[in-house]
């Protein structure tokens, strides 16, 4: 069974949830933007850009609650760290390189 214990090498908790509450406020100010014109039928590159930005907000949504368990900076799939610099680059990350790496080929 993984060691559960935060990542020695990451922020602490509190800095770790302003910046993925921040990240989550700006994407949520962006979605509301275009939501009166991201229809299919209206504008489909407002649609698909919409449906992103929906996916990484249940993304830094599900990392809030990570570090609300005391899991945040763990991979989901093997529970090893994920690296810093990955989480640096993406807060919202779930899984390490190697699993995603592997999930991406699949």
């Amino acid at each position: 069974m993984p060691d559960l214990t935060p990542v020695a090498d990451l922020p602490p908790s509190a800095a770790i949830a302003s910046r993925l509450e921040s990240l989550l406020r700006d994407r949520e100010t962006v979605l509301r933007e275009l939501e009166p014109r991201a229809l299919p039928t209206v504008d489909p590159v407002a649609y698909q850009t919409a449906a992103s930005h929906r996916a990484v907000i249940r993304q830094l949504t599900d990392a809030l609650e990570r570090v609300a368990a005391g899991t945040y900076g763990l991979c989901g799939r093997c529970g090893e760290p994920i690296a810093p610099a990955r989480l640096e680059v993406l807060p919202q990350a779930s899984a390490c390189i190697g699993c995603q790496s592997r999930v991406d080929a699949a």
